[in-house]
């Protein structure tokens, strides 16, 4: 009897510590993230949060998850991201907005331009289809940008990038 009572408390302990399906954060032996080793030489790091993050490259932005120690590009589409705007020509102060949309709820979300990110807002209708929108902070010149969106649930994410141009 003795013995089975051990083998609950311990069961008990046990059951406290650790029983997250969250990935754990990342300790002073985690990898650091090396942009080119995802989208190639030129890359940049938009947006690195514990074991998530947001490579760009050009044109292509990625989601990058950290698992069992190696950075991967998350491809499984677990997040989709439909481009609200601006597309094609946008002001100089372009409102830039995506939906996203997860069979999961969505727990991060982000929006950048020219690799700056945006003050965003938000909302929507479950917690499994929201948009994001945000606007620069300053004009922007005239020329071509570069905008991405990002989101992510617990276990997946998806980044896109698209450009538009200020005349």
């Amino acid at each position: 009897m003795r013995r089975l009572a051990v083998l609950l408390a311990a069961t008990a302990v046990l059951a406290g510590c650790g029983g997250s399906k969250s990935a754990s954060p990342p300790t002073a032996t985690t990898p650091a993230l090396d942009p080119a080793s995802i989208l190639g030489v030129g890359a940049q790091t938009l947006y690195g949060g514990g074991a998530w993050a947001v490579v760009l490259r050009g044109g292509k932005a990625v989601a990058a998850h950290l698992v069992r120690g190696h950075w991967r590009a998350d491809r499984s589409g677990g997040v989709t991201i439909a481009i609200l705007g601006p597309k094609g020509t946008a002001a100089k102060l372009p409102q830039v907005a995506a939906e996203l949309r997860a069979k999961r709820p969505l727990v991060e979300s982000g929006l950048w331009v020219d690799g700056r990110e945006l003050l965003e807002k938000g909302g929507g209708l479950s917690p499994t289809r929201v948009t994001i929108y945000g606007a620069p902070e300053t004009p922007l010149a005239p020329g071509a940008h570069v905008a991405v969106a990002y989101g992510r649930t617990r276990a997946t994410a998806t980044a896109v990038a698209w450009t538009f141009t200020v005349r």
